[in-house]
């Protein structure tokens, strides 16, 4: 099954990272929400041609795109997923549908509240926690309750008559409301430590133990303290704030970007009624200041909103105030800088997807570039496949020739290419240009190989026109050919009278320079190994009685031609023996 290109490139480039995936179709309609602990092995798999169903095989056929959404851990991916779910029903997600997919614990409404595993969110009869990542969190939360909170465990009708205390008193994990033992505002005080505890509200928590531990102290009734002591280690060590789980902002937005030179990526995720219902990713382009300009974005983008949120998490708000005083105008709105808690870590996970994103669409990015360079370029297709040559020489000795490919604007260093100049002697980088660009596609026109839609040369019109004789001379005369001039940075092409001036901020000049870079990069390397391995064979092959293999004995011995030069007779006759060692010795001296 062929996958659409844009696809292919954002499955080869997914992270090793637990989330939230979202396939979709041509119409972008959402068909799949699934959570992974590895996004890049889960994903994948799906696109695997064996073991898969009839329902699973019919959704992948529909696949056209995917998003994800980073979390820090698979529980939190769980939630994540069972909000989207809920929010937005996809096609395909039949199994998770109904209200009975993910666990909650339900505090009654009693005069002695219980605690209760349920699968169902919505209840009249008490307050609803979770959802949990597994049944058995749930329940590992509720013995918690039971246990250090002395919350009752029984199904008894209290209030009514008066039972015997059972094992849990005993045990000290009941304060036995069942033989009027507590009264009802005692046994209370328990249960809305437990709320809190269920609330993520630790600190509160935390800090209402501390001071009644420090009363009892103070009272010497040490047992009690040395109780809320132990009860204060079990929160800190146990209780970890779920960041999605534990919203409770009814419109709340968090804004995270990432800043790349000239571009970047805005992802905002939006808090609705408790839960996250969805994750949006903007790439954009800055034109000065990256921090002004995504101020003035954001600033634009909620003006236009039909439902703006009453808070917003950014950093730097300060940067807001025309958005303040505007919104502020149409009801409640605050822009803020979380520094603690939930809402921090909402906001940092925004900026880790923001990051994701612009990793997994960057790559629209090089299609904007390369679909700008083929309108500026006048070419009837865009350029996916691109090749660059550079010449690389010092004083004409030595000469190479690169060749690098990029492949939907990006290197494809497989496809890389050397040359040794066969042909030339001295400086000509014309007729080097017109050797390699020879050789290089008389040998893919011999091979059958794809040509690449658009041949780059670095260098002026002299170069051009010798790449474009050695083109026309193998009947590729009108295949597409530019030269980029270093000093100038402006394109020159075979038929235009005027060379091509693109301005130095776009992207498609951008695409070309780092074409040319990256190939000019690849001939230096090349030519400096191929120079300095000249340099060393030539001066020991001249010594008389110095072949190749005792020359790769004196320099694997010594490390380099100044270090056999400077070495003493003695040390020359340990490597390679008294008599060539004289030979090398005096050799050195007399030049």
């Amino acid at each position: 099954m062929s996958l659409p290109e844009k696809l292919e490139r954002t499955l080869a480039d997914l992270p090793n990272k637990p989330g939230v995936y979202l396939f979709r179709d041509l119409r972008k309609r959402l068909l799949y929400v699934g959570k992974a602990r590895n996004l890049r092995n889960r994903v994948r798999s799906y696109f695997n041609q064996s073991g898969k169903g009839p329902r699973i095989t019919r959704m992948v056929s529909k696949i056209n795109d995917l998003d994800i959404i980073v979390t820090a851990t698979e529980s939190e991916a769980l939630i994540l997923e069972n909000s989207l779910i809920k929010n937005n029903k996809p096609q395909f997600n039949v199994m998770l549908r109904d209200d009975k997919t993910y666990p909650y614990i339900r505090v009654t409404e009693e005069t002695y509240p219980r605690v209760l595993f349920t699968r169902r969110k919505d209840s009249k009869n008490g307050q609803t926690f979770g959802p949990f990542p597994s049944a058995r969190t749930a329940r590992q939360a509720i013995r918690v309750l039971h246990h250090h909170f002395k919350i009752r465990n029984c199904d008894l009708d209290l209030g009514t008559r008066e039972y015997r205390p059972c094992l849990q008193f005993h045990i000290k994990r009941c304060d036995a409301p069942c033989d009027f033992s507590v009264s009802p505002e005692t046994y209370r005080l328990g249960v809305d430590r437990a709320i809190l505890f269920l609330q993520g509200k630790t600190d509160d928590l935390l800090a209402e133990l501390r001071a009644e531990m420090d009363t009892a102290s103070k009272a010497t009734a040490f047992e009690k303290a040395a109780y809320l002591r132990d009860l204060m280690g079990t929160v800190s060590a146990i209780q970890r704030t779920q960041v999605v789980a534990n919203l409770r902002y009814d419109k709340l937005d968090a804004v995270g970007v990432l800043v790349n030179q000239w571009q970047g990526c805005i992802v905002i995720l939006s808090i609705r009624n408790g839960a996250i219902v969805r994750s949006s990713h903007h790439l954009v382009e800055w034109d000065e200041d990256p921090a002004d300009d995504f101020a003035h974005w954001i600033t634009h983008y909620y003006l236009n909103h039909p439902d703006p949120p009453k808070e917003l998490l950014v950093r730097e708000p300060d940067r807001f105030h025309l958005l303040l005083d505007a919104l502020n105008k149409q009801g409640r709105f605050s822009v803020v800088q979380p520094h603690r808690g939930a809402r921090r870590r909402i906001l940092e996970m925004a900026e880790e997807n923001a990051q994701t994103a612009f990793d997994l669409r960057g790559n629209n990015q090089a299609d904007r570039s390369l679909e700008q360079l083929a309108d500026l370029l006048d070419l009837n297709e865009l350029p996916h496949q691109m090749e660059c040559f550079d010449i690389s020489h010092i004083q004409g000795t030595h000469t190479v020739a690169s060749m690098v490919h990029f492949k939907g604007g990006k290197p494809d260093k497989s496809k890389y290419r050397k040359f040794n100049i066969k042909t030339v002697a001295g400086i000509d980088d014309f007729a080097s240009i017109y050797e390699v660009v020879s050789r290089r596609y008389r040998r893919l026109l011999q091979e059958g190989e794809n040509l690449p839609e658009l041949i780059v040369i670095d260098g002026g019109l002299g170069q051009l026109h010798a790449a474009h004789r050695a083109l026309e001379e193998i009947g590729l005369g009108a295949h597409p050919l530019i030269s980029l001039a270093k000093r100038e940075e402006i394109v020159y092409k075979m038929g235009h009278d005027q060379p091509i001036v693109i301005p130095h901020h776009e992207p498609a000049l951008r695409l070309l320079q780092h074409l040319r870079d990256e190939a000019h990069r690849f001939g230096v390397t090349f030519h400096r190994k191929k120079r300095s391995k000249a340099m060393t064979h030539s001066e020991l092959l001249d010594v008389p009685g110095v072949g190749p293999m005792r020359m790769q004995k004196l320099m694997r011995h010594f490390g380099s031609i100044d270090q056999i030069r400077s070495a003493s007779l003695d040390q020359l006759q340990r490597v390679i023996g008294s008599k060539i060692a004289r030979v090398v010795f005096d050799y050195f001296r007399n030049v």
